[in-house]
Parts: structure tokens; sequence; C-alpha cells
């Protein structure tokens, strides 16, 4: 019986070791991201995070993170926020091309939010398609055109950069209150962008001659490639040829939009057309932020159809703006 002892002792603390080692949810998505073994922190993601975070996306952002900037050799928590019921992780991460931050938030001992900090700047031919598929569309637009708005271009850009600025935080309310539901969150980001991006572009460009307007949508089209090249860069993407048609889609998208704005204020209709547009665009959006949650090529190929639709819609307004900025019509 003695002898017995030692080695029930032994097996029992072999069987207790994993107990004894079991791993915080915020260390468990950490492991996850260094070894590549999204089981070992499913068990600790929230009904959200399981739908917006799901194996197939998690792996996806793992191999652009390590492409662009190296395999994991390490991490360490160095710092720690509480925010009402969450709490904020900030782990330092060395890689064999540098250092960066991982943010894990945690809420009731799930995982509620994962992100990607002060990465290095390296860009991958990858990152590039964005852009690449928003200067196709804007060069497209130009060639036939010709007489080019920089003014507008630049105005363009600066509102979307504002946009950036104004509507994560609203987009974020429900969230930030506890709604799980993803289709109703869906809904709500669709919704708030729809509204914000419509209405910052229709008081922008209503008064403008087409070519003006036109530019105008242009400029905030080729804005927002920019900054999807630049969150490609940090990791993460949609496959490359989907994310140069969408950029291509959404420029030709938010070009029609301005015109159609300055077109149908002149004629009276401005507030009618707004309606139309944040309608059209809140649709389009909720269909891209549901394939975030739970990936769907037939909901992202409905959402690419529609901006397709209204991009096609320019070409009624094409010549018009062609010869306005051949013979400086004014409006």
């Amino acid at each position: 019986m003695r002898k017995s002892l030692p080695v029930f002792v032994l097996v029992t603390l072999i069987a207790l070791l994993p107990l004894m080692h079991a791993l915080t949810p915020q260390e468990a998505m950490m492991e996850a991201l260094k070894t590549g073994n999204y089981s070992v922190v499913e068990p600790y993601l929230s009904p959200l995070m399981k739908k917006a975070l799901t194996e197939s996306s998690f792996k996806a952002i793992r191999e652009s993170l390590i492409e662009a900037h190296g395999e994991i050799k390490s991490y360490e928590l160095v710092n720690r926020e509480e925010k009402g019921p969450y709490v904020t992780y900030y782990y330092r991460v060395t890689a064999s091309k540098g250092a960066y931050t991982v943010t894990v938030t945690v809420r009731d001992g799930k995982v509620e939010g994962f992100h990607l900090k002060g990465l290095p700047f390296k860009a991958t031919p990858k990152a590039l398609y964005p852009l690449l598929g928003g200067l196709a569309a804007f060069l497209l637009l130009w060639a036939y055109v010709r007489k080019l708005g920089v003014a507008e271009v630049i105005l363009g850009i600066a509102l979307l950069f504002i946009i950036l600025i104004i509507q994560p935080p609203v987009q974020s309310i429900p969230t930030f209150l506890g709604v799980s539901n993803v289709v109703l969150l869906a809904i709500w980001t669709g919704f708030i962008a729809g509204l914000f991006q419509e209405a910052i572009k229709y008081y922008a460009s209503r008064d403008k001659g087409l070519r003006k307007a036109l530019y105008i949508g242009a400029g905030f089209g080729l804005g927002e490639a920019l900054y999807v090249s630049g969150i490609s860069v940090l990791g993460g993407g949609q496959v490359a040829l989907l994310s140069f048609l969408e950029r291509f889609l959404a420029l030709l998208f938010h070009s029609s939009t301005t015109v159609v704005f300055a077109y149908s204020y002149k004629r009276g209709r401005g507030r009618e057309a707004l309606l139309a547009m944040i309608l059209v665009h809140w649709f389009v959006d909720s269909l891209a932020a549901y394939w975030h949650y739970s990936p769907s090529y037939l909901l992202l190929g409905v959402s690419y159809a529609v901006m397709l639709a209204v991009g096609l819609y320019l070409l009624r307004f094409l010549p018009e703006v062609k010869r306005e900025a051949e013979e400086g019509v004014k409006w």
C-alpha cells in the first residue's frame, strides 16, 4: 500500500495538471493566435464573437498577419484597462519581423473583442488590391470625362475621413449596450453607414455641377479604397480579387450617388434622391456587415449586384458630365 501511494499521487497530479494550468480567456486568445489552434480559444468566445470570428476568418487573419509580419515568437501582458463590465488586456507581441500590440477585451469570462494595434507598416500584394480597384474605377471615369476636379477629389477624401471619425462610435452603441443579435447589429451598422455617408455627400454635392459632384463621389470612394488597403496592411481582409472588385464597384457607387444628388437637387427632388440613396446604401451595407458575422458569398453577390446597378445608372449622366467638362456649362 505504501509503495503504491507515490504512484497514485503522481497519477493524480498528472490528471489535475490541465486544470492547474487552465488558461484565462485573454491568454487563450493569445495562445490561439500564436499557435494557430482555434480550438484553444473557441470555448472562451462570446456568442457574438463566435459568429464574428469563425475558424475560417481567424485563420485568414492569422495567415495575413504572419505573411506581413512573420511568425509570433512570444507575447507579454503590458497593460490592463477596465471600462464598466469590460476589461481590455494589452499584449506586446514579438514577431520575427517586428513587434506590435494586440488587445483582447473580456466580459463575464468571455472574449468580446480582439484588435491589432501598432503593426509595422509592411505592404503586401494582397493589401494593394483594394487601392488598385478604386484607382481602376477612378481612372475609368477620368478617361471618359477628362477634365479632373482636383479640389473636389480632395474634398471627397476629406469627407471620408470625417466619416471615419464620427460613424464608428455610433455604430458600436448596440454592442456597448449588450445587444448580441447579429441581424440587428448588421441592420444598425448598415443604417448608420447609409445615413451618415449619404447625408454628408448630399450636402457637399447638391449645389454643384455634375462634373464636380462626380469627382466628390470619386474622391470619397478613392479615400475609402485607400483606407481599406491600409486596414489590409495591418492584417486580415477579403480575398484579393474580391477586394479589388468591391472597391471598384464602391467608387462607381459613390460617384453615381453624388451625381444623382446634384442632378435631382436642381430639379427640386434632392430630398427624394437623398432618401432613396440612404435606403439603398442601408441595404448594401447591412448585407456587408452580416457577411462579417456569417460569411455567405450569396449575400456578398447580392450587395455587389446592387452596387453595380447603381454604378451603371451613372452611364445615364456621363454624356452630360462630359459635355459640361468640355463646354464649361454653368448650372
